[in-house]
């Protein structure tokens, strides 16, 4: 049931064209900046789109401007695990790495995931009730559960990566916010 889901979400998405996505990602990028819990945050980590997720580039150019700490996962296939490595320089300072997403280049300095204040995590669907239909590899959820208590957990999406319910599982993570063009979730309120 999860891989036909994320199948169909996946194909929806990816019919958007170059247009849509910019212009979406943009609305939420100002959205994020505009809350708290990104104002109030150091150290963040966030992925490197892929795909035509939630694009992340100006997000990201944005935040080291605004002298935070910021962090993306490299990924190693054979622990299963996410380590956070800085970003400074989104020309220079990436690669492509496992899957063909790009992460940063292994000489990056790496943070601590206890020194992770907000984590901006993608997915193929979320829940409105702030649950999370990841890409099947189960690494964000077990990264996710490393984080400190007082650690945000932000999903990005658009509206139509969002649902009523999602496939879950007990170790499926519930994030803090989920933030698309239109709205702001969490999970007490819809």
């Amino acid at each position: 049931m999860k891989k036909e889901f994320r199948k169909k979400v996946i194909a929806a998405r990816m019919a958007k064209d170059k247009e849509f996505i910019e212009k979406n990602s943009d609305i939420i990028t100002e959205k994020l900046l505009q809350m708290d819990c990104v104002k109030n945050a150091q150290n963040i980590m966030l992925y490197l789109d892929f795909k035509n997720e939630v694009a992340t580039d100006h997000l990201i150019n944005k935040l080291i401007s605004l002298r935070k700490t910021v962090t993306s996962p490299i990924t190693i296939v054979e622990d299963r695990l996410l380590i956070p490595a800085q970003i400074t320089d989104l020309e220079t300072g990436i690669k492509i790495g496992a899957y063909n997403i790009r992460e940063p280049k292994p000489d990056a300095p790496t943070l601590d995931v206890k020194d992770l204040d907000l984590v901006i995590v993608p997915a193929s669907a979320y829940s409105e009730d702030c649950y999370r239909l990841g890409y099947g590899g189960g690494y964000y959820d077990r990264f996710i559960e490393k984080l400190r208590d007082d650690a945000v957990t932000v999903g990005i999406a658009f509206d139509l990566q969002i649902f009523p319910e999602v496939p879950k599982e007990d170790h499926d993570a519930q994030l803090d916010y989920i933030v698309t063009e239109t709205r702001i979730l969490t999970p007490n309120k819809k």
